[in-house]
Parts: structure tokens; sequence; C-alpha cells
């Protein structure tokens, strides 16, 4: 399935309403707009990008990755 990271961003904050991305490392930062409102990517390739950007996430969601 593909979505744009900002729907996919939502699907988390449905839950964990604190997570937030503060420097969005992985996406296209000269066109940031795009990249994150509007390409459709997989959720694997949301996760890669997620995990390489700085992100404040709380306590519950750190707890529900079991890490």
């Amino acid at each position: 399935m593909m979505k744009t990271s900002q729907k996919w961003l939502a699907e988390i904050q449905e839950q964990f309403s604190k997570v937030t991305v503060l420097d969005p490392d992985g996406w296209d930062r000269k066109n940031f707009d795009y990249s994150f409102n509007q390409e459709l990517i997989t959720k694997e390739e949301f996760e890669k990008r997620f995990a390489v950007s700085t992100v404040m996430l709380p306590n519950d969601y750190i707890e529900s990755l079991n890490i």
C-alpha cells in the first residue's frame, strides 16, 4: 500500500499523538512539501525516512516497539 508520509505519520499519531518529526532529514529538504505531503511511498520507505530523522517519541510509543 502506498500513502503520503503525512498520512503514514497521521496513522501513528492516532494512537501516539505526541510523535513529532522535528528535523526531517529523511525527506527531500529542497522539495519537502512534495516529499512529505504528496509523494506516495510504502510503509517501509516511510519507516526508513522516519528512522534517519530527528523525532520526538513519547515513552508509550517507545515501549510499544518492544526493542
